[in-house]
């Protein structure tokens, strides 16, 4: 049989099992497992994939290489203010809201970023939406259970089938873009954001320690407190943003 060369994004499913269904447990520990034995060199996303596979799957170093992901080159190229205005206007949405851009599942630990979202709410130093991009995972309806427990439904907006340049518009236009993940074996969103000058809030969990560097905020994805905390001063400190905005474009 030929061997081949084989990419692994992340292996979420060895921290994390009990985030994913009984067959796609089996999927994963098979498929993976088997590909890993086999295959003549491995190419990970990130040197925390790499490590994982040497560590959790007993892959010879030698036979991994890692080769970092880039975002796509659309969040990186201008666009003008009116460009802006126009999607803004599009989904109803003011400047410096949060932003989450992600699957809604259980491994981004959302009803974190809603509680800590909650809290900024109630205390009166927050007066903007919090807008999740992306689409419904499995056990999604937690989350929106929680939204509706919370009394979040006029406040949080779920946007899907978002394009990439729209999407880059509403990098531009967010006041911080929040991530409480417990586990990302890259972390493209966060890649995306910082070329648009984004500001950065998310965990200090899996490859994204790696890929934000010293451009964000890193803090303990369950520690709500560090969460309120953060996006309060990430939202209403003008120095602290513009620091955090001129090392993400580095």
């Amino acid at each position: 049989a030929r061997r081949h060369v084989i990419t692994v994004h992340d292996l979420n499913f060895v921290y994390y099992p009990h985030y994913l269904t009984r067959d796609s447990r089996r999927y994963y520990n098979d498929q993976i497992g088997w590909a890993v034995r086999h295959a003549a060199a491995i190419a990970a996303d990130s040197h925390h994939t790499r490590r994982d596979l040497i560590e959790r799957l007993n892959v010879a170093p030698d036979k991994v290489t890692t080769i970092h992901l880039a975002a796509n080159p659309v969040y990186s190229r201008p666009v003008t203010p009116d460009d802006i205005a126009a999607t803004l206007r599009r989904f109803d949405l003011p400047r410096d809201f949060i932003l989450f851009v992600g699957t809604i599942e259980p491994r981004k630990n959302i009803p974190t970023l809603l509680r800590a979202y909650y809290e900024l709410l109630h205390a009166g130093s927050c007066d903007v939406p919090l807008v999740l991009v992306g689409r419904r995972g499995w056990l999604a309806d937690d989350v929106f259970t929680l939204i509706d427990e919370l009394r979040l439904q006029k406040r949080v907006r779920h946007l899907t089938g978002v394009d990439d340049q729209t999407l880059a518009h509403l990098y531009q236009a967010a006041g911080v873009w929040a991530l409480p993940s417990h586990y990302e074996g890259f972390g493209r969103p966060p890649l995306e954001a910082l070329p648009c000058g984004c500001p950065v809030v998310t965990s200090d969990r899996g490859s994204l320690p790696e890929i934000v560097g010293d451009a964000g905020f890193l803090l303990d994805a369950d520690d709500q407190v560090q969460w309120v905390e953060t996006l309060d001063h990430v939202l209403h400190d003008t120095a602290a943003r513009e620091g955090m905005i001129t090392r993400g474009y580095a």
